[in-house]
């Protein structure tokens, strides 16, 4: 038998109920806590807040618990897209995960010297003679998947050990653009190589705002006749390699 008569209960002012108990009841994110306080002779409700939409337990494959939180945060991998999109009319969030892109993220072209002047051992190329200045000329197109050209390389062999002392220049557009929509250069350079190897000289900064698909004309000049080119021999022009993402 209660002790107390009954609890009139009003929200507002307004009447609610005359009865001898209150039940408190949690609503949607409200967690109530209720404990006996015998030496300050009350019952103490304790309400908070709680998680908007409760919270979700996760597990890999069946196996042990990841963790428990009210929210999932999906971010995609290594060739995964998601497609996220609240979807009203079901009540749910809907999340699409497909396939990307795999396999090499990267093409490379090697373009050979055009018209070779002379050839070292079975390597057609274009001959750059020492002691004077001498050029070569090419035209190519960078290949249309490459997003990014992430190297550019000119492959020579030379017939002595030394510096090479050299510079280039490049211009690139895409069809339907003047010729000289970009424009680059590298100024004079020295680079050592050595005798009988096939030698790679960057040339990656001559191709700023370079794209796929846009024909490009690249000028490599030795500069034969400064004191700066040591070689004291011939180089020969084998041709230029483009690496790029896709």
């Amino acid at each position: 038998m209660s002790k107390l008569g009954n609890v009139i209960v009003t929200k507002g002012g307004a009447g609610g109920g005359v009865r001898k108990r209150i039940n408190l009841i949690e609503g949607a994110n409200i967690t109530l806590t209720v404990a006996d306080d015998p030496a300050s002779d009350e019952v103490d409700v304790t309400i908070a807040a709680g998680a908007a939409g409760g919270t979700i337990v996760v597990r890999k494959d069946s196996g042990a618990d990841v963790g428990t939180q009210p929210r999932l945060n999906f971010i995609e991998g290594a060739n995964i897209t998601l497609t996220v999109a609240d979807d009203g009319g079901d009540s749910e969030v809907d999340i699409t995960i497909a396939s990307a892109a795999s396999g090499e993220s990267w093409v490379d072209q090697f373009f050979p010297a055009p018209a070779p002047s002379s050839h070292y051992g079975t390597y057609a190329s274009v001959e750059l003679t020492d002691a004077i200045d001498t050029q070569t000329y090419q035209t190519f197109i960078i290949p249309d998947d490459i997003t990014t050209i992430t190297t550019a390389v000119v492959m020579v062999i030379s017939e002595g050990t030394g510096d090479l002392y050299w510079q280039c220049d490049t211009k690139g557009a895409a069809c339907g653009e003047d010729y000289e929509t970009n424009t680059d250069s590298i100024g004079a350079t020295a680079t050592g190589v050595t005798a009988d190897e096939i030698e790679c000289i960057d040339i990656s900064d001559a191709f700023t705002g370079f794209a796929g698909g846009d024909v490009c004309g690249l000028q490599f000049i030795r500069l034969g006749s400064n004191a700066n080119d040591t070689i004291g021999a011939d180089i020969h022009y084998l041709g230029v390699l483009i690496q790029g993402s896709i």
